[in-house]
């Protein structure tokens, strides 16, 4: 950016230009994902100059006339040039630095543009040097970052490497010899164990046989379903309790299998068959509350 020093002074109809030509350059920059072009090609000079100008008005009024209401609107004035000096300025360069990012990496290994992208060129006569100088130094690091990850390989553009020639004195590569080493082993019968050398012979032993031993030794039976002799009569199984604590209060009394009425109470703790345990902790009536 040139020193605003050397550029021509504006008129105060000028600067009232450059100020809605900087509001009108923020709005655009929002909508665009490129660096949209500059109404002039000094403008950031020009904008210098507004926000001089409007300092100095503000410290003219505040001297002659005080903190007037005046003077509030020229500091409200040039707060909001300022911010939108900020956002405008923020917008531009992630533009640039994205535009910098993928026309690089779009480019082919030999530095020419891949022409089914139809990536958009900027016109640099139409955007700041500056602008220009970081476009450029984006380009720079994204070169430095391809290079440090391989870009090129990792995308498949470099040769391929051709197998290695045959070493001299006609000796294999290690690979043949790998490769071929599991034909061997495939060739090779696998040889069934022997009784010396320590494997189990499985006995020719019959279902009924096992059925007729655990009949007469029920004692030695895996599980209850292999001792069907262990009783004539099947135990029955007294009804199981869970213990359970109540979370809301049940209005109606709870009758159990042998008649019993059970009042339930929040916060209380029930020892409660498991069928009526397990019906309260589904309606969210109780939970369960092991010891």
């Amino acid at each position: 950016m040139d020193d605003a020093s050397n550029a021509p002074r504006l008129s105060k109809n000028q600067l009232v230009t450059v100020e809605k030509s900087l509001f009108e350059m923020t709005r655009k920059q929002k909508g665009q994902t490129v660096p949209v072009d500059l109404p002039m090609s000094d403008f950031w000079t020009c904008v210098g100059q507004l926000l001089q100008h409007l300092e100095v008005e503000l410290a003219e009024t505040v001297r002659e006339e005080g903190m007037t209401a005046k003077a509030q609107l020229q500091s409200r004035r040039l707060g909001v040039v300022r911010t939108c000096v900020t956002d405008l300025t923020r917008l531009r360069l992630n533009a640039f630095t994205q535009h910098a990012v993928l026309s690089n990496l779009m480019r082919s290994p030999q530095g020419d543009a891949i022409p089914s992208t139809g990536f958009q060129r900027l016109e640099w006569d139409r955007h700041d040097p500056s602008e220009r100088a970081f476009h450029t130094g984006i380009g720079h690091l994204v070169e430095k970052y391809k290079h440090e990850v391989s870009w090129g390989a990792l995308l498949g553009s470099t040769e391929e490497v051709g197998q290695d020639p045959p070493s001299p004195g006609g000796h294999k590569p290690l690979t043949e010899f790998s490769e071929e080493a599991p034909a061997d082993n495939i060739a090779r019968p696998r040889r069934a164990p022997s009784k010396e050398d320590g494997a189990w012979d499985e006995p020719e032993y019959d279902e009924e046989d096992r059925i007729r031993e655990l009949d007469a030794f029920p004692e030695h039976a895996a599980s209850q379903a292999e001792s069907k002799s262990n009783s004539e009569v099947p135990e029955i199984p007294s009804e199981s309790l869970l213990r359970i604590r109540i979370l809301k209060d049940v209005s109606d009394p709870i009758i159990t299998a042998d008649g019993t009425e059970m009042t339930l109470t929040e916060g209380d703790i029930e020892s409660c068959p498991s069928l009526i345990a397990e019906t309260l902790i589904a309606a969210g009536l109780a939970e369960p509350a092991p010891v």
